[in-house]
């Protein structure tokens, strides 16, 4: 099966999130050009002198409508579909297929083009399972959350509009777009290869502070690092990811021939709050933080994340995933440089006052 070639123009979806600004980075850093899909260039323009001249942009209002990539994927050899609505509905009919049709997308709009090698699509640990916090779980590249496709649409208060309703709708478009995906692909036959990455909680470095703040996963961090306890009980303790093991494995998936028709697991290891608050005092022993929180169960699941720790060795890796030390200790010096900084609201800003508001 083909591959994306050493120096090939990469499509990242998305390329203004955390994850997609960190995979643009490492494969940029490999050589490859890129070419990233924004909603609105005028918005994100930042990141055409951020990242330099082997990176351009291209503007997708919505990843959903028809059509949407046909021109963004001319003459690429690879696609990272990286994109993920993050704004959370409790409403199932609103937000569940726009996201499986972004997905589908992407895969059409590659077969169409003959210069596409192979296509990666960004899932969720929430594409496999729906945690409970102290219940022992096994995740395998076979585990899918089939729970989750019928609750979304069959939940008994069609009013509720609380934070679990809106994970349980997250949940299913998360793992329709990625069962969807590998049967189109089963059922068509195209002349690329397919393969996702199934990331957990990403940690880790950041792109352009001043441009992003603090999006997605990071925001945890910061909620941690201010006294904030939210983090602790909308995001229970489970597994953790480098973010820049995530990017890794995403260049895997395009780059390496024997990676085909694969789920790759990106868990880096098991994580609790209190931890990272332990490592927040080791890395910054002159600040106060919060006394440890009263957080819920440790994560009691386990995940064979065999293949990504043996395709991150093969990357350059040695010790494969990273440790939740390493990922903490390049977080830290980002908040530290933020206290001087006025930074934009993000997407994961608004979602923490919306719950504030609540309680």
């Amino acid at each position: 099966m083909p591959i994306v070639p050493a120096g090939g123009l990469v499509l990242v979806t998305g390329a203004n999130g955390y994850v997609a600004g960190v995979t643009i980075q490492k494969l940029l850093d490999a050589g490859f050009k890129v070419r990233g899909t924004v909603r609105s260039i005028e918005k994100n323009n930042w990141m055409l002198d951020h990242y330099g001249s082997n990176f351009t942009l291209v503007e997708v209002p919505e990843l959903s409508a028809d059509g949407a990539l046909d021109e963004a994927v001319k003459g690429v050899d690879g696609i990272a579909n990286v994109a993920s609505s993050v704004a959370f509905n409790p409403d199932p009919d609103a937000f569940i297929p726009p996201v499986i049709k972004g997905a589908i997308n992407v895969l059409e709009a590659a077969a169409k083009e003959p210069s596409v090698k192979s296509v990666v699509y960004t899932s969720s640990q929430a594409a496999c399972i729906h945690l409970e916090p102290g219940k022992p779980y096994s995740i395998t590249p076979e585990t899918y959350n089939e729970g989750c496709l019928n609750a979304a649409w069959t939940w008994e208060d069609k009013d509720d509009k609380s934070m679990t309703r809106m994970l349980v709708n997250y949940e299913c478009a998360k793992t329709a777009s990625e069962k969807n995906s590998f049967e189109w692909v089963e059922k068509n036959k195209p002349h690329f290869t397919f393969n996702s990455v199934v990331p957990n909680v990403n940690f880790g470095t950041m792109v352009s502070l001043e441009n992003t703040g603090f999006p997605s996963s990071s925001s945890l961090l910061k909620m941690i690092w201010e006294g904030n306890t939210m983090p602790a009980f909308m995001i229970p303790p489970e597994w953790y990811v480098d973010v820049e093991d995530t990017a890794l494995l995403h260049i895997a998936a395009l780059t390496q021939p024997d990676v085909q028709n694969e789920r790759v697991l990106a868990f880096g290891g098991r994580f609790n709050y209190n931890e990272i608050l332990d490592l927040f005092r080791k890395l910054v022993p002159d600040r106060a933080f919060l006394k440890d929180i009263d957080e819920p169960p440790s994560d009691q699941g386990t995940v064979d994340n065999s293949r990504g720790t043996e395709l991150l060795k093969r990357l350059g890796k040695p010790g494969g995933f990273s440790t939740l030390e390493e990922a903490i200790t390049k977080w830290v010096p980002f908040i530290l440089k933020s206290e001087n900084m006025d930074l934009p609201e993000t997407a994961a800003d608004r979602l923490r006052k919306s719950l504030e508001e609540k309680t």
